[in-house]
């Protein structure tokens, strides 16, 4: 017996705490490079991107060493409920370090040789590995407070990261941009904060461990007061008139059966747009400033590292807890409204990015139009796991149930699947973009780039590469992951309608890559790289390479 209850007992602390090492290994290693660049006598540019490169590396093992563990087969909350560790944890963690690697690497000075030297300056690398500690929170979040906490960690340690720019705020309008992106910032974290109270004040709890369970209950309450609802809509004046107790009390069921319900709808909804804000998603917010005058390294933090992180929340949350019936399908499920915000999204970023010539904010667009896909395959796997079965003739009802946890299951991993193509090809273009000699990465336009395979072959070859990966042009990794979204959409009935708005969206895209591509290799040399800008170090360059090769080998 007492082996037993030995057996029984959960994950000591040091279990506990080693189930999110990478979280405390990104903290611990941003402390001390603030302590490294206070103390430090040499001031170079970018004198800590080594060691925040060995910190990130130092996380990424210890990530390593915890994918397919058999003890994560069914997951395990740690630390009272407040951090969860599985699979899906595991695979998201080294997305999300490797993606933070590469744009520590990618990370440059932005002002010109002179100013370089006289202003170097420590505060990016830590401020990005406290950006990746909070998406690694995001990732491990067992409740919704941690979930708001790793969000405004990322979002406070990225606004940060724009201000630590040498000519980031040099400028009134440029500072003012950046200034401006408090407000929004602060209001959208203000109704995260609200719809997670709301939540609470519904279920009891914000935890995710019996999530799906107490909303179970909340809803199972409404139900069970519809008879109520249909009795006074009958003889409610009858019955006030002969028994006015009874009548009072039939609302005062209606009310308590139908409160719990009021509640968590609205924070439900608000929980969802905050994280979609967060995403940049239209309509609620697209941070075009953001994107336009941020320092090429925030950009890409924004698209990628932010993206695995608030993804794997709505895989957790939307498709993992709430994937009963009664939430996914309309009139009031999480799946009505999230269909018509990415494929909004993704039209906009399609036809906004034909008129662009900025190559970061080529790149920016066509990410968002890969993120546009990868929501659609969320709603499409959270869709088949709350199927519940239609009644269809030719098929059995039990066969048509397992038919759609398996196409369910399938549209979660083709959403995995297309989070590594993304974060790979998005990872590579803007390290691509940060090897140019001369201008801010915002300031790289695609006449720059022009005969560019003449002058740096290895390097177009690279971007070039990246760019076909993030249209999904086969055989590189892009095409496998959109080809298991595609395959999602045509199997869900509702959604097929889909496919051809997503295939215009893409062929846009493909057509805008090709013309940049063709001026790479076909275009002539007329405008010349400008030496007024520091050099850029080997990092970007290599980072660019590497991203490709992975491309083409994953492909």
């Amino acid at each position: 017996m007492l082996l037993g209850l030995v057996a029984d007992e959960g994950p000591t602390l040091v279990e506990q705490l080693g189930d999110a090492a990478p979280i405390w290994i990104l903290l611990i290693g941003a402390l001390g490079l603030l302590l490294s660049d206070a103390f430090a006598r040499v001031r170079e540019s970018g004198f800590l991107r080594m060691l925040a490169l060995l910190i990130v590396g130092v996380a990424t093992l210890a990530a390593w060493m915890r994918v397919g563990d058999p003890i994560y087969d069914l997951g395990r909350f740690t630390l009272s409920g407040s951090l969860v560790a599985d699979h899906l944890t595991g695979f998201c963690d080294l997305l999300a370090l490797l993606a933070l690697g590469g744009v520590v690497g990618l990370a440059r000075e932005r002002g010109s040789t002179h100013e370089t030297a006289r202003r170097a300056f420590g505060e990016r690398e830590p401020l990005l590995l406290l950006a990746g500690a909070g998406a690694l929170l995001c990732i491990h979040a067992g409740d919704l407070l941690v979930v708001w906490l790793g969000v405004e960690l990322l979002s406070i340690a990225a606004l940060l990261t724009m201000f630590a720019g040498h000519d980031s705020v040099g400028e009134p309008g440029r500072r003012n941009a950046l200034l401006i992106q408090l407000i929004p910032g602060s209001v959208v974290s203000c109704l995260l904060l609200l719809g997670i109270a709301l939540i609470y004040a519904a279920l009891g709890t914000t935890s995710l461990d019996g999530f799906a369970g107490g909303a179970t209950r909340v809803f199972a309450q409404w139900g069970g007061v519809q008879r109520w609802v249909t009795v006074l809509e009958r003889y409610g004046a009858e019955i006030a008139t002969q028994d006015p107790a009874a009548h009072q009390q039939a609302r005062n069921e209606i009310v308590r059966g139908l409160a719990p319900a009021a509640l968590f709808l609205p924070g439900l909804l608000l929980l969802l747009g905050g994280l979609l804000t967060k995403l940049g998603l239209l309509p609620f917010a697209r941070r075009r400033e953001l994107v336009e005058e941020a320092p090429l390294h925030v950009t890409a933090l924004w698209s990628t590292v932010v993206v695995v992180a608030l993804v794997a929340v709505l895989l957790r949350v939307f498709v993992g807890a709430l994937h009963s019936p009664r939430l996914v399908n309309e009139p009031y499920g999480w799946t009505g409204a999230l269909p018509s915000v990415a494929l909004i999204s993704g039209g906009w970023a399609s036809v906004v990015v034909l008129r662009q010539r900025r190559l970061s904010r080529v790149v920016a667009l066509l990410a968002l139009v890969q993120l546009s896909l990868v929501l659609l395959g969320v709603v499409a796997a959270g869709s088949f796991h709350g199927h519940i079965g239609i009644g269809a003739n030719y098929i059995a009802p039990t066969n048509e149930v397992l038919w759609s946890r398996l196409a369910g299951d399938e549209a979660y991993t083709a959403v995995l699947v297309l989070l590594v193509s993304h974060v790979v090809a998005t990872v590579g273009c803007f390290a691509a973009i940060g090897a140019s000699r001369g201008f801010r990465g915002p300031e790289v336009r695609m006449q720059h780039w022009a005969g560019m395979a003449a002058r740096r072959p290895v390097l177009a070859a690279a971007f070039a590469i990246c760019l076909l990966s993030l249209v999904g042009v086969p055989p590189l990794a892009g095409f496998v992951g959109k080809l298991g979204v595609l395959r999602a959409l045509a199997e869900h009935s509702s959604m097929r309608w889909m496919l051809v708005v997503v295939a215009l969206e893409l062929a846009i895209c493909a057509w805008v890559v090709l013309r940049i591509v063709a001026a790479m290799y076909f275009g002539d040399e007329t405008v010349s790289e400008p030496g007024e800008r520091a050099e850029p170090s080997l990092w970007p360059a290599r980072i660019a390479v590497v991203a490709g090769g992975v491309s083409v080998v994953l492909g």
